[in-house]
């Protein structure tokens, strides 16, 4: 790893109010252009520290950002061999000032309204350990908040206390934790800022392809009480580069993520801590994700399309008990199949 800007030799006179970190892997010029403009039109806020891991970006940050380098010492860019999202962004914390007081993620091609990290920092200054805002992903109709099918699941602001109704600003009322076990998608990645002392030692898990940064938030909420949160969309979320982006179900791309959701619930389930309710919550996410594998395995061999065989032995190495499911799974889907069949679908 080439650090572009020394990090450990730059003086700070008081600690470090906000370490933003940012894993970027781009084939497109001009993106990470867009988030880092963002960033630095933050309003009523200017003592951070961007922090940028060009994870083998065919688009390199350097090229991308070659003036602003010269130009704004709150800049900082690491290069590394590529290794995905997760461990970019370890390499990033570990990279930061030990003092750092807050800590903020933002993927790439995502971008911050001018007020985010404000109101960010007048709820963790309140006492707050973890503040997210709400977000909206280009091409969705509705805003995360309002993603979940199941209304009751969706975060309601007029539920919770609020802190600043002039910020709409809200503290969660009741257990986050539990909360986000069955919504940990409310909260992107890129709309969260947390206390670093809180849990100084968390990274990302990087045996995960795919829903290390769920991990990583449930880890998080697990270990702090005071949750804080905003209900205005204060983050614009991109596309860029999402190799999951046309994974629906049967396709090719399917078996490449279906295995690493039953690998995400084997971990929840293993390092987690978790009660009755929230273990029977997850083992029926796990079964879901063997039941959409083996369906999906189906449904391309009906359709003459390939398998990479190797991904269902990786599977099955990974998790013996897929084996002990594909018979129920097999019969759920019959009647799935047989009851879509009745009502003429």
């Amino acid at each position: 790893m080439k650090a572009i800007t020394p990090i450990a030799d730059t003086p700070m006179k008081d600690p470090l109010l906000f370490g933003i970190v940012i894993p970027y892997f781009q084939r497109e010029r001009g993106i990470l252009r867009r988030t880092i403009k963002s960033i630095l039109e933050q309003q009523g806020v200017s003592h951070f520290m961007i922090m940028i891991v060009d994870d083998a970006s065919p688009v390199p940050a350097t090229e991308e950002l070659a003036d602003l380098l010269v130009s704004e010492p709150r800049l900082h860019i690491l290069r590394q061999a590529n290794a995905g999202p997760g461990a970019a962004r370890n390499a990033g914390l570990d990279a930061l000032p030990a003092d750092t007081t807050y800590v903020a993620f933002v993927d790439s091609d995502d971008s911050w309204h001018p007020q985010f990290l404000a109101q960010a920092q007048a709820a963790l200054d309140a006492g707050h350990d973890v503040f997210f805002a709400n977000s909206q992903r280009s091409g969705f109709e509705h805003s995360r908040f309002q993603w979940q099918s199941e209304e009751q699941l969706n975060l309601d602001e007029q539920a919770h206390r609020a802190i600043d109704a002039h910020r709409s600003l809200y503290a969660f009322e009741g257990d986050f934790f539990d909360y986000a076990i069955h919504r940990s998608n409310i909260i992107s990645t890129s709309a969260l800022v947390y206390r670093r002392a809180s849990n100084p030692d968390l990274r990302f898990n990087t045996h995960l392809f795919n829903g290390q940064d769920r991990l990583f938030k449930l880890s998080l909420c697990q270990t702090v009480q005071n949750i804080a949160f905003c209900p205005t969309v204060l983050v614009e979320e991109g596309r860029g580069i999402n190799i999951f982006d046309n994974s629906q179900w049967g396709s090719p791309q399917a078996l490449v993520l279906l295995p690493n959701y039953i690998k995400l619930s084997k971990y929840i389930l293993k390092h987690l801590s978790l009660n009755k309710a929230q273990r029977k919550y997850v083992n029926r996410q796990l079964n879901d994700s063997r039941y959409a594998m083996l369906a999906s395995c189906l449904h391309l061999l009906k359709a003459g399309k390939p398998i990479e065989w190797s991904r269902l032995w990786d599977t099955l190495r990974a998790d013996p008990a897929f084996a002990l499911h594909v018979l129920p799974n097999f019969l759920r889907l019959l009647a799935t199949k047989g009851r879509a069949a009745a009502h003429g679908h």
